[in-house]
């Protein structure tokens, strides 16, 4: 039940109980006035009261005496009820309704009231009758058990209320406290379907979300953590060779033309590696604060990597690396940005030069469409990588493979920035073994961007 509906219910319980005693109280003093009625004055007594009334020659003043005698009070009223003089026990308006010439008798809750109405004046004469002790007595236990039945029902309400509302709400601010500490694991569990329920369903969102959130952060800062380690890896050992080739230079070692030549050589190349290492360092921190600008645009994937092929193949033939090209009949087009796809497909070939087994590798390049993705598909003849390292390969300097964070081999980082301009591309990468390392790049078509 709603909380809504819990309020709404014990105000109305409340309310009805409320009614019911009132009803109640007012049937049981009913019955009491019934059960002790007022006596009224006696047949002497009454004619003598009235006598005095209609005794139009003695003063008020006498009159007052005379019916002091017998305990009662003398009043004169006009005939809209106003009091001319009174010698006490007053009636109200409501309560005076004389209009009868001759004298009549009427009671109320503690009064007894003779009264005429003598030309334009109604003369009274009241006397307080006090009842029987236990009418006092049972008056005073229903209102008193009136009073205790209230109090009883309130209690419960507030009762009913307070242990269904606070207590869910203590455990949700509980949870807020432990995700505020940063206990992100901490678990509520919504047993009620009422809106503090549906809170706390809310809340386990948040805190599912907030969770991955932290995890994500865990991991972008280990691989942080790891792209500095790695930067500091790679850039020692060629700044220590051009040290090292350097002083050999200063010192003289190299004392022959072709020494000198060599070092030179050698220099300039441990040059040219690191410039390559800071380039892809700087390409891989773009991507990473996303400060890339895409330009996409549909273009069909067989005609671009026959452009690519045409230009490369012989350029990768010369480093060791055949390259075979396995086109579909038809078009296979795909929104892609030209430069940054092309930029994957040489990291792909790159990564397969320097792991390469043998003196001349091969590379396959196939591309076709699986009916919603234009599929590539790249594939060497390598060593391959063992089972429980493919799913992280596409990280930034993973440490499973040491021959990964080798600078004379690779930074690292090729294939990271692979994967991070797929992922720009709405599209899938992964890696499997097959005869080698195959990567599998899928790219979603007839897709439609902002």
């Amino acid at each position: 039940m709603s909380i809504k509906k819990k309020l709404l219910l014990t105000n109305f319980i409340i309310f009805a109980v409320m009614v019911a005693l009132s009803l109640t109280y007012s049937f049981f003093a009913n019955a009491l006035l019934d059960k002790f009625p007022l006596t009224g004055p006696d047949k002497e007594e009454f004619n003598a009261i009235s006598a005095i009334l209609t005794d139009d020659v003695i003063s008020d003043d006498k009159k007052a005496e005379a019916v002091e005698a017998y305990g009662y009070k003398y009043s004169i009223y006009d005939t809209k009820n106003n009091v001319i003089k009174s010698y006490g026990n007053t009636l109200k308006n409501y309560e005076l309704n004389i209009r009868s010439t001759t004298p009549v008798v009427e009671a109320f809750s503690e009064k007894i009231l003779i009264g005429v109405l003598r030309g334009n004046r109604v003369c009274t004469a009241v006397k307080v009758i006090k009842r029987d002790n236990a009418f006092s007595t049972a008056k005073n236990i229903a209102v008193v058990v009136m009073i205790a039945s209230c109090a009883i029902v309130v209690f419960l309400a507030c009762y009913y209320q307070v242990y269904t509302i606070f207590p869910p709400l203590t455990v949700l601010r509980g949870g807020l406290k432990q995700v505020a500490a940063g206990n992100y694991a901490y678990r509520l569990k919504a047993d009620k379907n009422d809106e503090i329920g549906a809170v706390i369903g809310e809340f386990e969102i948040m805190r599912r979300k907030l969770a991955d959130l932290d995890k994500q952060k865990s991991e972008f800062d280990r691989q942080r953590g790891e792209i500095i380690a790695g930067i500091s890896h790679d850039l020692k050992t060629p700044l220590t060779t051009i040290q090292g080739y350097t002083k050999g230079l200063m010192d003289g070692v190299a004392n022959t033309p072709e020494k000198t030549a060599r070092y030179l050589k050698t220099i300039y190349e441990t040059a040219l590696t690191m410039n390559s290492l800071v380039n892809q360092l700087n390409d891989f921190s773009k991507m990473d604060i996303d400060t890339i600008e895409y330009s996409f645009m549909e273009r069909d994937l067989v005609k671009l990597i026959q452009d690519f092929a045409a230009i490369n193949i012989p350029i990768y033939a010369t480093k060791g690396l055949k390259v075979i090209t396995d086109f579909a009949d038809e078009p296979v087009e795909a929104d892609i940005d030209k430069d940054q796809f092309l930029r994957v497909i040489r990291n792909i070939l790159d990564n397969s030069v320097k792991y390469k087994e043998k003196k001349e590798g091969e590379a396959r390049i196939k591309v076709y469409s699986d009916g919603a993705n234009a599929v590539l598909e790249i594939s060497d003849n390598g060593p391959g990588v063992s089972p429980h390292e493919l799913e992280y390969i596409f990280e930034s300097y993973y440490r499973g493979d040491p021959s990964r964070t080798n600078p004379t081999t690779g930074s690292g980082l090729g294939l990271s920035i692979v994967k991070t301009i797929i992922t720009a591309h709405e599209g899938t990468v992964e890696a499997v073994n097959d005869g080698g390392l195959k990567i599998i790049i899928k790219i979603p078509q007839r897709r439609k961007r902002n």
